[in-house]
């Protein structure tokens, strides 16, 4: 009976050790997955970030140069940073952000410029009418 006892405690064990092996893994697999994801999520903000002061800075300091030669300076300059943190960024990666920063900083402008105009505008109209009101 004790033969029978020991061999079915060793027949459940060498089924749930590697059970309990296989879920282990499993976690330790998904955690090591998760830590690399936000790794990677936060290097690419701080790219993000990094290409946003590279437009500013390039549209502040560069203002006479256009087209190519202030794309060179803005990617000198974010590459130079870059590498300041420990980040790498190829060409491909260096000419997306740069393009996304000053889509980003043009979109904002036009916002701005639209308000602006719209202002502008109102203040036109209510002069206008102001005016005619003086006169009647």
């Amino acid at each position: 009976m004790e033969d029978r006892l020991v061999v079915l405690c060793y027949n459940a064990l060498s089924i749930l050790i590697p059970a309990l092996c296989a879920i282990l893994i499993e976690l330790i697999r998904r955690k090591l997955g998760l830590e690399k994801m936000r790794k990677m999520q936060q290097e690419l903000e701080t790219k993000k970030d990094l290409a946003h002061l590279a437009v500013r800075m390039t549209e502040q300091v560069y203002q006479n140069l256009h087209g190519q030669d202030k794309f060179d300076r803005a990617s000198e300059w974010l590459t130079a940073r870059a590498r300041e943190r420990g980040l790498n960024i190829n060409s491909d990666e260096l000419q997306g952000l740069i393009e996304a920063a000053l889509r980003m900083a043009n979109d904002e402008f036009s916002k701005q410029w639209g308000k602006q105009v719209m202002y502008n505008h109102f203040l036109h109209k209510f002069f206008v009418l102001f005016q005619l009101k003086l006169y009647l």
